[in-house]
């Protein structure tokens, strides 16, 4: 479970060093795709290319790299398939392959330490970029939806035969004793609350709907949706 953002007095060091990051992060990354650009269109004007074509012929390349990593954050964001995220890493592992042979093709030397030199700028801006996006996305998770978490009476009503004390009574005590939130009362949706919520529906070895989880847990579409991934992959376990 992502841990809670930092509260007190850490504060205001916190924000300084994610804007430290950030302001690092960026500079990397110009400087890179920079350095990397400049070895791009070296390569495209000593191979056939000039003037506006030679211009443009390096964006062919680093482009992919940037666009192959955001599609990989969205996809660790929205939690997509593996199926669907191995686009995104094909297309960010070719671009950044293509644009070191670019990079290291235009060294008119053979020596390993002037190839290496030329091969650093590519690599740096696809690591800029990775850095910058898993920081985003951990801060982005450290920052849970607040919405109230009632549990519905009769999705707290525990199985025949269940031990006090455990699944949805645990739910029901910590609501009250009618089941319903506390008033004023507000916690983030976290995958122990559904499965708490809907203790019952997953000892039967069934998943509830979309529609279900969004109803009984007041969360969005988006939300909801990896809320019930959870609850598949904690069903699928424990078949």
């Amino acid at each position: 479970m992502t841990a809670g953002p930092v509260t007190g007095v850490l504060t205001v060091p916190r924000r300084a060093a994610l804007a430290a990051i950030s302001a690092l992060v960026a500079a990397a990354s110009l400087v890179s795709f920079a350095e990397s650009y400049r070895g791009l269109f070296l390569w495209a004007s000593r191979h056939g290319l000039h003037g506006t074509w030679a211009v443009l012929w390096p964006l062919q390349v680093d482009v992919f790299i940037a666009v192959g990593e955001l599609a990989l954050f969205v996809g660790l964001a929205d939690r997509w398939p593996p199926r669907s995220r191995a686009a995104a890493w094909t297309v960010t592992v070719l671009g950044l392959a293509v644009s070191v042979a670019g990079n290291v093709g235009h060294v008119a030397g053979h020596s390993l330490t002037v190839r290496t030199t030329a091969a650093v700028p590519p690599l740096a801006a696809a690591a800029a970029l990775a850095v910058g996006l898993g920081v985003l996305k951990r801060v982005v998770g450290a920052h849970p939806e607040a919405v109230p978490a009632p549990v519905p009476e009769r999705t707290s009503r525990a199985p025949s035969g269940a031990a006090p004390g455990t699944g949805a009574n645990r739910a029901r005590a910590r609501s009250g004793s009618n089941g319903r939130a506390q008033p004023g009362t507000r916690a983030p949706v976290t995958p122990e609350t559904a499965e708490l919520a809907f203790a019952p529906v997953l000892a039967e070895g069934t998943v509830p709907s979309l529609r279900a989880v969004r109803r009984e847990l007041h969360v969005g579409t988006e939300r909801a949706r990896e809320i019930r991934d959870h609850l598949t992959e904690l069903t699928t376990a424990r078949t």
